[in-house]
């Protein structure tokens, strides 16, 4: 009885140790969370999900973590001003933006020009081009998710986002005064390969995209 009891309280510990160490707006699965009390413990995989079922419930259950979807909770933040639960948005965007250390997802649409400097106006919705499109997003949180034109990972990124860039242009108002400076600065800052720019708008995009793909990448934009 001893024995168990001791495993019991230093899985629980292992749990809470864990989910603490999270930065407050990360996901958090109860896949990953039992995954690493499986390692660590050397016990088998289901063994470590039903124990660390029942602890991730015990710790939403004394408000430290706040359940976001089936299998998906984010970590409670203590502020100067007491408990602030965490945003849903937030951790569903973190979601679709990056499965561990990698990269499935990236800010496109309306966001993306804000986010670049391109309009000055907030959409109400974030909208993220992902791998995880077919995630199902939990009810009122503003988030839109697009499939992309093929998988999103760390070495193709940073092309589909530049393109996505010039694609979105054409979709969404523009009020920046000088936006063509605003993509030099982009393709600047991202090292972005001008010939592999252009076969990747060629390949994946449509052709008023292409040329357009070809303009920025030449230097000859007319936005």
């Amino acid at each position: 009885m001893r024995n168990m009891t001791t495993n019991a309280y230093g899985y629980a510990n292992h749990i809470r140790t864990y989910v603490q160490a999270r930065p407050a707006g990360e996901p958090i699965l109860t896949a990953a969370v039992a995954d690493d009390l499986a390692d660590t413990f050397g016990i088998d995989t289901d063994n470590a999900k039903n124990i660390t079922n029942v602890n991730i419930k015990r710790l939403s259950d004394k408000g430290e973590l706040v359940r976001v979807q089936k299998g998906v909770y984010g970590r409670a933040a203590d502020t100067a001003f007491g408990r602030v639960a965490p945003n849903t948005d937030e951790v569903m965007a973190a979601l679709l933006l990056r499965d561990g250390d990698r990269t499935i997802g990236y800010i496109t649409g309306p966001t993306l020009l804000n986010s670049v400097g391109l309009c000055t106006w907030m959409p109400k919705d974030i909208h993220i081009t992902t791998n995880g499109f077919r995630r199902r997003i939990p009810r009122g949180a503003n988030i839109r998710s697009h499939k992309p034109v093929i998988p999103v990972n760390d070495d193709n990124v940073r092309y589909l986002r530049t393109i996505g860039t010039i694609e979105a242009m054409e979709r969404y108002p523009v009020d920046a005064e000088r936006p063509d400076e605003v993509l030099r600065e982009i393709l600047h800052r991202d090292n972005i390969d001008n010939e592999r720019l252009i076969w990747f708008a060629r390949k994946y995009f449509g052709r008023r995209t292409l040329l357009r793909t070809i303009d920025v990448a030449l230097g000859d934009i007319r936005i």
